[in-house]
């Protein structure tokens, strides 16, 4: 076994299930000691799933536009397939019914997928090439190391959409169900009479855009950093690029749109990802010297900015013990990058 390759590996997973999901609030970081959902389903789809994306990065050397546009599908694939909160009828995050076609919250739909391209995977990608650098290219898993990791997606793909279904379907007509007569025996019955279902539009327009989104990864040409053309930008310049990117991406989600019609809010988060690849994009086309320092800066933008803002979230919600877990492994993530360890030192003693 390369010791080195699986460090990467469990590490990639690890930054990866514990940001987007304990930064966010969405799991706090003390449930994945204790919480079986956590550790057997949230940890190991995202885990796992990273885990076949990082063989696709190594085994096709692909850069950080089409690591992007694979974070997309990730992002569809979970809200869209597992998760199901993309076709949810009421989703408290973007308000009940908001911008509702075919059976999707576009809004939402668009949001999320963006999300989990850029914190999900990017960053954990960018985190992991700073901190344990990718020795060589070529195949991670092999084809029988494939049958498990397939496998156990294939099992959470199959049961917790199940889950999810008769989660809605239970909560929305408990009050309904309790007031039958024989109610524990009909509630079986009951249940799956009135059970909501993701609709068939939904599905083929999301299953649509992955296919779309996977042939422009296979097409898209490499970058050429060593264009004629060369104008040097800072490190500096990347941070407020993305600082600004972040900003314009969290705070209409923070607002509901300020109350905006829902077309409006779909081509916002349309536009958003597109501007801000032109503008990224043409800077390194430009720019042969594309190094660690910028790849830092970049990391360090989006995870101070998303983990601050988590940070902010737990004090909000009054989670003591959440905030400084997060705190800590925010400060563990920055010495990590940055190559300056205080933190670090105080664990080896």
């Amino acid at each position: 076994m390369d010791r080195r390759k699986w460090t990467r590996n469990i590490t990639i997973m690890v930054l990866g299930a514990f940001n987007a999901e304990s930064f966010s609030s969405a799991t706090p970081p003390y449930k994945w000691v204790y919480d079986p959902w956590s550790i057997f389903v949230t940890f190991m789809f995202y885990g796992l799933s990273l885990l076949v994306i990082e063989d696709l990065v190594s085994r096709y050397s692909l850069d950080y536009r089409k690591l992007l546009i694979i974070g997309v599908i990730y992002g569809i694939l979970e809200e869209g397939f597992l998760a199901l909160t993309n076709e949810l009828p009421g989703w408290q995050g973007m308000g009940v019914g908001f911008g509702r076609y075919f059976g999707l919250s576009v809004p939402w739909t668009i949001f999320i997928a963006e999300f989990h391209a850029v914190y999900t995977v990017v960053l954990t990608f960018m985190i992991a090439d700073l901190i344990i650098p990718r020795e060589k290219t070529g195949p991670v898993l092999s084809k029988w190391q494939y049958v498990p990791v397939l496998g156990y997606l294939a099992i959470l793909y199959l049961f917790v959409p199940n889950f999810v279904t008769e989660m809605v379907s239970t909560s929305s007509y408990f009050a309904m169900l309790l007031f039958q007569s024989q109610f524990f025996l009909s509630n079986f019955f009951l249940i799956n009479s009135v059970r909501w279902y993701p609709s068939w539009e939904s599905i083929f327009i999301q299953l649509g855009v992955i296919l779309m989104l996977a042939i422009l990864v296979i097409r898209l040409a490499r970058l050429d950093l060593n264009s004629s053309e060369k104008k040097i930008i800072s490190w500096k310049s990347y941070m407020i690029l993305v600082l600004g990117f972040e900003l314009m991406f969290w705070i209409p989600y923070i607002f509901q749109f300020f109350g905006g019609p829902d077309v409006l809010a779909i081509v916002y988060y349309l536009a958003l990802p597109i501007v801000f690849w032109r503008l990224i994009l043409s800077k390194i086309r430009r720019d042969s010297t594309f190094d660690r320092e910028k790849i830092v800066a970049i990391a360090l933008t989006l995870l101070l900015f998303f983990g601050g803002f988590g940070g902010f979230i737990y004090i909000v919600m009054g989670d003591l013990l959440g905030f400084v877990i997060i705190v800590v492994a925010l400060w563990i993530e920055v010495e990590l990058i940055t190559r300056k360890h205080f933190l670090l030192k105080l664990f080896k003693r």
